[in-house]
């Protein structure tokens, strides 16, 4: 009795030991890490302003990423004609080769406040220029950016989101609705035929709407029609568990065989997930299976190449600071107020593992 009693206690200890080393191990490795063997892109939004004094931002980012999101919206990169200001993506690039990093432009086109203000596009006239002066104007961004970005950037967000009717104004009512993303994709194609080129869209904040998403598929058949050089389309969920249907997988599924069907492929381009109004475990349980399953799903369709994040710590969303909304209380990514790991990392990083 005396020895099965003893046997009995070393077990009592061995177990919990073996579970917790069990557990560890599931929490263990980056999400990198789990991402590379795939040839899966991982990444978040580089967000200057934050990594320059942040000292904790981009160790988490060299460690946890394989790309991030270069932000090179045209009046950043051309803020006078033929005056190019590549200090930021100079830096986004030093970063990505230091740390076999891969890059993704955000973007070359978009509406019309991004765009330079010697342009005049917020003018009634959108500065009065031809079709023809802003189609060679089109053209000299395009390339100048794309071909500085070299081969240190795997894919290029041509245009964002053109079926807002806000966005891209002076662009299409100049160059032709149609015509000038069709143009811009050709000249991003010419300027860098390795790189990806995306269409990026927003489909709402509960799930993918199929009223948007109908007239973002429609547009992707025309423009492939008529030569655009479309390999990738990019999906934004800024989501807001409040407002997510109970649909909001099977809206991205359908999305993804729409896209194959189409002949071009899918990429995550801007996800995060409002909790709410109240910081409850339930909220942050739930926002950690809406990232899994979105992952989850990405990483198990062949057609889906990437999973990037709206920024990298909850102390720096843009969704307590926005003029479209305001929420002080936003913890929508990956990483806490002190880059501690949520339970949403937790299962961005097991969809990862559990792979292709």
């Amino acid at each position: 009795m005396k020895k099965i009693g003893g046997f009995l206690a070393i077990m009592m200890v061995l177990v919990p030991l073996a579970a917790a080393q069990k557990s560890a191990a599931a929490d263990s490795g980056t999400l990198r890490q789990a991402a590379d063997p795939m040839g899966f892109w991982v990444g978040t939004t580089i967000q200057g302003r934050m990594w320059d004094r942040d000292p904790q931002y981009k160790p988490v980012m060299a460690r946890e990423f394989n790309a991030g999101v270069s932000i090179v919206f045209p009046n950043l990169t051309e803020p006078e004609r033929g005056h190019f200001d590549f200090d930021a993506m100079d830096e986004a690039m030093s970063f990505a080769k230091q740390h076999n990093m891969k890059l993704m432009g955000h973007c070359l086109v978009y509406r019309n406040m991004q765009t330079g203000p010697w342009l005049n596009f917020r003018s009634e006239a959108c500065g009065g220029w031809s079709p023809k002066e802003l189609d060679a104007i089109l053209k000299e961004h395009i390339e100048a950016v794309v071909h500085h970005g070299g081969d240190t950037y795997y894919a290029w967000e041509v245009v964002n989101e053109p079926t807002n009717p806000t966005h891209n104004g002076c662009w299409s009512r100049i160059l032709g609705e149609d015509d000038y993303i069709v143009k811009a994709f050709q000249y991003a194609r010419e300027a860098n035929p390795k790189a990806l080129l995306l269409l990026n869209d927003t489909f709402g904040q509960g799930g993918i709407d199929k009223a948007r998403a109908d007239e973002f598929f429609s547009l992707v058949e025309r423009l492939k029609k008529k030569g655009a050089p479309i390999d990738v389309i990019g999906t934004e969920m800024h989501w807001e568990l409040p407002q997510l249907r109970a649909t909001y997988l099977d809206e991205f599924k359908d999305f993804l065989d729409r896209a194959r069907k189409l002949g071009v492929k899918v990429h995550v381009t801007e996800m995060d997930v409002y909790q709410g109004s109240d910081d409850t475990p339930e909220a942050f349980a739930k926002q950690k299976d809406v990232f899994y399953n979105v992952a989850h799903t990405c990483v198990k369709d062949s057609n889906c190449i990437g999973f990037m994040t709206w920024g990298i710590a909850d102390r720096y969303t843009w969704l307590r600071t926005s003029d479209w909304k305001n929420f002080p209380n936003a913890k929508p990514v990956l990483f806490d107020e002190q880059y501690g790991k949520k339970a949403a990392y937790y299962g961005v990083l097991q969809a990862l593992k559990q792979g292709r």
